[in-house]
């Protein structure tokens, strides 16, 4: 709760009288002076701005600190109290202030709990109150009306979170619920327990993007970042699963070119070009008739404000129904307020973005770029260190999956490099490290598991097959067992 009530209370152009119960403060303070069990049980509850007195406030404060400091004591010793108290040369609270206390303490635990429950509620109504007053004043001073959106509503869930009591769980009781949801996965014959991305091996190693996760596709320009995450978004619309993209860098117009090259296999500079014949409008017709019924909903406002972005996100969801959302990319997003260090920024958006997971309940993919450091090795494959700007990123991702075409940067790729992505996960909290390798067409940007399919489309554009074909879906995944918790 604020420490403004007193404030507030002086203020005479919000003439409130604010909640507050003056005599269930009194009755619970009183009982944690007359059995010192009583102590824990309140303060798991109520807080020292809960009570609206100030006396109040600096006696609940004291006897907090006389509990921890005085552990191997059973009783409220008055003497020891009384020296405590004096010894932080506090006047006011006096021995007959604490003896009428006493004799109104509760004693029976029920009340006891009962009453505690009206003193946060009051608290809880001023500080709705005071909200209410700080957004008359600040929408009269504010030029940037969305920060202030963005206030009012995390002050409000930091009103909600401040009410809910967090108690322990049994053990039994959670794995009862545990159980559930095994057995509900067990029943699917898929092994993909969260939103698919259409790349069976991928998949296979995480299970599919999880709700409250933040995933980082990161990589260096030119590895296929945009055209990955578009692959990705397709895959899961196919599926009917609602998904909302928000694309800094490249209009709405280029996303759907992309998709629509993807789509009906045309180049995508004949596309730019004009340069279709009949039969391929055609194709495009028919391929825009199948992309209409997908839902995808597109945001490409450019320099968004980490702040606009909670917002349109969460109105994606209760409007849109949108599962999954994609951001291209994260180090466009601007702060809520300017920083003068660039880390410190990219550190703000990466807290906001997995605390948006969170707060949806679904995942979050952001596509992020990688500093130049990797192409000072001679091994060029990113590392977590080549995380542009922010080690904080690394700490608030869930998953972070590298993309590296190794014939990028070589003159002579070698036959059984060309046209490969290496898919790298070298983050997850919940699973096993490992490399994916899937086939990546340029020429229609598009991602494809490496099988007879994607072999035949690569072989419209290269002599000889070079060795992408395999037997399996399944192709050369090399698995790092060990699990980042």
């Amino acid at each position: 709760m604020n420490n403004t009530d007193e404030l507030l209370n002086r203020n005479s152009l919000f003439d409130i009288d604010l909640p507050r119960d003056e005599a269930a403060e009194r009755s619970v303070l009183g009982a944690m002076l007359y059995d010192i069990e009583n102590i824990p049980i309140v303060a798991e509850v109520l807080k020292e701005d809960d009570f609206f007195e100030p006396i109040h406030k600096t006696l609940f404060k004291i006897l907090l600190e006389y509990y921890f400091e005085n552990a191997n004591l059973n009783t409220i010793d008055r003497v020891l109290l009384k020296d405590f108290i004096e010894k932080k040369k506090i006047t006011d609270i006096t021995e007959d202030f604490l003896e009428a206390l006493v004799l109104e303490a509760v004693t029976d635990i029920e009340i006891l709990q009962s009453v505690i429950k009206i003193i946060k509620e009051k608290a809880i109504q001023r500080a709705i109150i005071n909200l209410g007053i700080r957004i008359i004043r600040e929408t009269k001073q504010t030029q940037d009306s969305s920060i202030l959106i963005e206030t009012i509503q995390s002050e409000l869930i930091n009103i909600a979170s401040d009410n809910v009591n967090v108690g322990y769980f049994e053990l039994k009781d959670v794995l009862e619920d545990v159980i559930s949801i095994i057995e509900k996965f067990a029943h699917k014959k898929e092994l993909v327990t969260g939103v698919p991305t259409g790349f069976i091996d991928l998949d296979k190693l995480t299970t599919g993007f999880h709700e409250s996760d933040l995933v980082i596709i990161a990589a260096r320009p030119g590895m296929g970042k945009s055209s990955f995450m578009l692959s990705m978004i397709h895959n899961m619309a196919k599926k009917d699963i609602a998904v909302g993209i928000f694309s800094l860098e490249m209009s709405k117009e280029q996303l759907i070119m992309r998709l629509l090259s993807s789509a009906s296999k045309i180049d995508m500079q004949r596309l730019r070009t004009g340069m279709v014949t009949d039969e391929e409008i055609k194709l495009l017709n028919a391929t825009k008739e199948e992309l209409s019924r997908l839902r995808i909903y597109i945001d490409d406002s450019p320099a968004i404000t980490i702040s606009d972005l909670r917002i349109k996100a969460r109105k994606l969801v209760r409007e849109k129904g949108v599962k999954i959302i994609a951001i291209d990319y994260l180090q466009l997003i601007r702060s809520i307020r300017a920083k003068g260090n660039r880390q410190e920024e990219v550190a703000e958006v990466s807290r906001n973005l997995k605390a948006l997971a969170k707060e949806l309940k679904i995942p979050v993919i952001a596509l992020a770029q990688l500093s130049r450091q990797t192409e000072h090795r001679s091994d060029k494959r990113p590392q977590l260190s080549d995380l542009r700007e922010s080690g904080q990123i690394e700490q608030d991702a869930d998953l972070i999956i590298f993309l590296h075409r190794p014939e990028y940067y070589k003159k002579n790729p070698l036959p059984e490099e060309k046209g490969i992505v290496e898919v790298i996960i070298a983050k997850q909290r919940q699973g096993p490290t490992g490399i994916v390798r899937l086939a990546f067409i340029s020429d229609f940007a598009s991602f494809y598991q490496l099988s007879e399919k994607a072999a035949s489309l690569y072989s419209k554009y290269e002599e000889e097959e070079n060795g992408l074909i395999e037997d399996s879906d399944i192709v050369d995944t090399d698995i790092d067992l060990d699990v980042d918790f």
